[in-house]
């Protein structure tokens, strides 16, 4: 089995669903969005997900699936110039059930927030497979998180932030406290703006303690009024 080749054969054939659809004028927008971080093809969202169902219905990536390599694939995705293959990749690793998790996928994830790190991608990595792998690993995933929390990479902080955005009721609070006031001093504004959006998510579950919370600790004016915006 040829490893490379059938991966290579996966993002042609992508390749070529995206060429179908490319729009010059709107993948211009999108870059200009994204502060002109990444090239696009110019697809919306909904299309673009009507184009990943065609490439998955195709025989080559059924072989990738069968051959077991879609963490090659994933990984050859997040190489690829144009921000629409990360999206993809994003797209077949939050469609893991916690079930199908490994504990060494940790690796994975971390490698996919820290290259091509960009707000959209942090996002739905952190608050969707970042949030199943914890649950399903959490004496690994809070050991990860702690070193994380310890980097001077300011995505991986976010996303010790906001991995549990869709936790509600089974939110670990104090865990979530601990890394606001570790971050507190913190200027950057993506941490800023994780921390009130943190707050501001829990608060839907429980508001009290996070009124009581925001009350007792000095938050920057980004992360208070994020926090309190439902309080």
């Amino acid at each position: 089995m040829n490893t490379d080749r059938n991966v290579k054969e996966a993002i042609d054939a992508l390749e070529g669903i995206f060429l179908k659809h490319e729009n010059l004028e709107y993948a211009k927008a999108q870059a200009a969005y994204m502060k002109n971080h990444f090239p696009f093809y110019g697809i919306q969202s909904s299309l673009r997900k009507q184009c990943f169902l065609v490439w998955k219905g195709e025989e080559v990536f059924k072989e990738i699936a069968r051959d077991n390599l879609i963490q090659d694939l994933i990984r050859a995705l997040w190489t690829c110039d144009q921000r629409d293959y990360q999206y993809i990749a994003i797209e077949i690793i939050n469609g893991f059930n916690k079930n199908q998790l490994q504990q060494e996928d940790i690796y994975l994830i971390k490698d996919l927030i820290v290259n091509k790190s960009w707000w959209d991608s942090v996002d739905a990595i952190a608050s969707n497979i970042l949030g199943k792998y914890v649950l399903k690993f959490p004496e690994e995933g809070r050991k990860m998180l702690d070193e994380w929390s310890c980097s001077e990479n300011l995505w991986l902080m976010r996303a010790t932030l906001i991995f549990q955005l869709k936790y509600r009721d089974k939110t670990d609070f104090e865990l979530l406290k601990g890394y606001i006031l570790k971050y507190s001093s913190n200027k950057e504004f993506f941490i800023q703006k994780a921390i009130g959006w943190s707050l501001r998510q829990y608060s839907k579950t429980n508001p009290d303690v996070v009124s009581e919370f925001v009350k007792s600790v000095q938050l920057s004016n980004l992360a208070y009024r994020e926090a309190t915006k439902y309080l």
